[in-house]
C-alpha cells in the first residue's frame, strides 16, 4: 500500500514538473513588423455579417480541421510553439484545398530537428509562433510520412554541425529480407508546403480576429495558463478569476460561440484528445481571458505547389524522393 502510494505521488510531481517545465515551450520574443512576410490580414467583415456561433471544427460534416495532437509524448517536450502554428497551417491548407484529401499532417519532427541551424527557435527548449513560420517561408516542411513525431530536436546530433542532417527533415528505410535490419537515406525532395503570407493581428482586435478566422481558418494566439486551467478544467466556457498573465503557451483559436449566457472562443490545445473537451476547450471572449485578446495572435496562408505538381503529373515518386516525369526511369531499380 506504501509503495503504490508513493509511485503516485512520485508520478504526480513528474507531471507537475512537465507542465511546470512548460514555460519552454513558448519564448514570448518581439518581432518587428517589417520583418512579417507579404503582411496581408484578411479585410475587416462588418459585425453584423459575423455569426453568433462558428468553428471550423464542428462536430458536422462540415468539419475542415485535421487530426489533434499531443505534444507532451513519448516525453515531455516544450513543443507549443510548433504544434500551435502547425495545426492552424494544416487546417488552413484543407480549407483552401475545399477538403480536398488525404489531410496534411506537417511534420513537427522534421521543424524541431532543424530550424534551430536556421535560428528559428530552439526546439523542445521553446520558440515563437513566427520561428515556424519564417522557416516554413523559406525552407518548407514536409509531412510526417517523412518524419514521425519523437518529442526530440536538434540536440539529439552531434555537436558541432552547422546545419540540420538531411535524414533529419525527411528519411525512407529499405531491408532486403527480413533478417536484414536495412540501410535508412536522406530524402533530398519530398512533398514539401511553404507560407506565401503571414503576420500578426492587431492588439485587442477581436473584430480581425473573427474576420481572418471566418474568411481563411483559424489562428495562432499565445496565452496565460495557471494551474487551475491546467489540471481542474474539464469542459465549458472557462472564465479566469485570478487575471492570469504569465504568457507561455501557443494554441490554435478555430472558432467562436456563446453558451451559458457567454461568449467564448472556440480552442485546440496540444495536449491530446483525453484533456477538455476532445482536446479542444472554450475561453471567455471579450474580456481578455488568459490574455488572448493582448495582441499575440497570428495567421499564416500556405501554398501546396509541391503536391500540385505531383497531382497534375509534373513530378513522380519514387523511393528516394519526387522526380520530374521525363525523368523517372533513372530510379526504377532503385527498390
Amino acid at each position: 500500500m506504501q509503495s503504490a502510494a508513493l509511485f503516485a505521488m512520485v508520478v504526480t510531481l513528474s507531471l507537475i514538473c512537465c507542465v511546470q517545465s512548460r514555460n519552454n515551450g513558448h519564448k514570448g520574443n518581439a518581432l518587428d513588423a517589417s520583418q512579417y512576410q507579404n503582411h496581408m490580414p484578411a479585410p475587416l467583415l462588418e459585425l453584423e455579417r459575423l455569426p453568433k456561433h462558428f468553428s471550423w471544427c464542428s462536430n458536422g460534416a462540415d468539419n475542415m480541421c485535421t487530426p489533434s495532437w499531443n505534444q507532451h509524448i513519448p516525453i515531455y517536450c516544450g513543443s507549443c510553439w510548433a504544434h500551435g502554428s502547425t495545426h492552424m497551417v494544416q487546417d488552413r491548407l484543407k480549407i483552401a484545398k475545399k477538403g480536398m484529401g488525404p489531410d496534411v499532417m506537417l511534420s513537427r519532427q522534421a521543424l524541431l530537428n532543424c530550424a534551430a541551424y536556421h535560428g528559428f527557435g530552439d526546439g523542445c527548449n521553446g520558440g515563437d509562433v513566427f520561428d515556424m513560420f519564417g522557416y516554413m517561408t523559406e525552407y518548407g516542411l514536409p509531412d510526417e510520412s517523412c518524419m514521425i513525431y519523437t518529442a526530440t530536436d536538434h540536440h539529439v546530433f552531434p555537436e558541432g554541425l552547422k546545419q540540420c542532417p538531411d535524414t533529419g527533415f525527411c528519411r525512407n528505410c529499405n531491408s532486403n529480407n527480413e533478417s536484414d535490419p536495412g540501410t535508412c537515406w536522406a530524402v533530398k525532395a519530398p512533398v514539401t508546403y511553404k507560407l506565401k503570407h503571414w503576420g500578426r493581428i492587431e492588439p485587442s482586435n477581436m473584430h480581425g480576429m473573427m474576420s481572418e478566422i471566418i474568411q481563411r481558418g483559424p489562428i495562432t494566439c499565445s496565452i496565460a495558463c495557471p494551474d487551475d486551467f491546467i489540471w481542474n478544467y474539464t469542459g465549458g466556457v472557462y472564465t479566469d478569476k485570478n487575471n492570469s498573465t504569465d504568457v507561455d503557451h501557443d494554441v490554435e483559436v478555430v472558432g467562436w460561440g456563446h453558451e451559458d449566457g457567454k461568449d467564448f472562443w472556440h480552442i485546440r490545445n496540444s495536449w491530446g484528445t483525453f484533456w477538455g473537451e476532445l482536446g479542444f476547450f472554450k475561453l471567455e471572449k471579450g474580456v481578455n481571458t488568459l490574455q488572448i485578446e493582448s495582441g499575440d495572435c497570428w495567421y499564416a496562408v500556405p501554398e501546396y505547389k509541391t503536391e500540385m505538381k505531383v497531382r497534375e503529373g509534373d513530378l513522380v515518386g519514387s523511393m528516394y524522393g519526387l522526380i520530374p516525369r521525363n525523368h523517372s526511369s533513372q530510379h526504377l531499380s532503385i527498390v
